[in-house]
């Protein structure tokens, strides 16, 4: 899941975001540079840090930034590896150079922005347009007095798929209305589900799910609070 966001350079304010999380850097103004922001050819170049897959490329939603904002160029460097992208980042935030005007974040660093940071990024609470945005989304890159580092690239929505054919064999329902009724609202039912699958599977031995590990991410992130209260509880 990620976030954007902008951080604050000299005299300008500059955005942060996250790829489970996404941080927009801000561009320190004047001519086009590696650091980002800038104007070329009477553009407004915009540079992008980001990692892996985050989508935003693959979609070709930059291509479609470009051409409804005729007046920007979006330049977006896409490292492989998060872990060296992420340890290069911490490094051009440290030097308070180098950072591109947006940085994609992996959700599971926003803790550590948003408490140790917090200073370098601009803060979006008050931002007209960023209504849409869910709160739980918002509250992961928020600090604790209030401040919104950050912007949500995804919400990570979550669906089950399933062989018809192979429900079919054990006397399951088929039709994804039904199917979906079985373990509404309980995620007990969907494991006793499984074991009646698991009993009356007519054909050659069939796990039911995947893996455990993925059952309990499921179950865990299905709640408003995984883990650890607000408090710290």
């Amino acid at each position: 899941m990620g976030t954007y966001g902008s951080l604050r350079r000299k005299a300008v304010a500059t955005v942060a975001t996250a790829g489970a999380l996404a941080l927009v850097a801000g561009c320190s103004g004047g001519d086009d540079s590696s650091t980002g922001g800038g104007k070329k050819d009477g553009k407004v170049t915009i540079t992008m840090g980001l990692y892996g897959v985050m989508g935003l490329k693959e979609t070709g939603l930059l291509e479609q930034y470009e051409k409804e904002n005729p007046n920007v160029k979006i330049k977006a460097d896409i490292a492989g590896d998060e872990q060296t992208y992420y340890t290069a980042l911490q490094t051009h935030l440290a030097a308070g150079n180098g950072l591109k005007d947006i940085q994609g974040i992996e959700i599971g660093r926003a803790k550590e922005i948003t408490e140790t940071q917090a200073d370098k990024f601009a803060d979006f609470s008050d931002m007209a347009g960023t209504d849409h945005f869910l709160p739980w989304k918002e509250s992961q890159i928020s600090t604790a007095d209030g401040k919104v580092l950050g912007l949500g690239t995804d919400i990570g929505p979550m669906a089950v798929c399933y062989r018809k054919d192979y429900f079919e064999q054990a006397g399951l329902p088929t039709d994804r209305e039904e199917v979906g009724k079985l373990w509404e609202g309980d995620w007990t039912k969907y494991v006793e589900v499984g074991r009646t699958f698991k009993k009356d599977f007519k054909g050659d031995k069939v796990a039911f799910t995947d893996s455990a590990s993925g059952l309990f991410n499921a179950m865990v992130y299905g709640y408003p609070e995984q883990y650890y209260d607000e408090k710290g509880s």
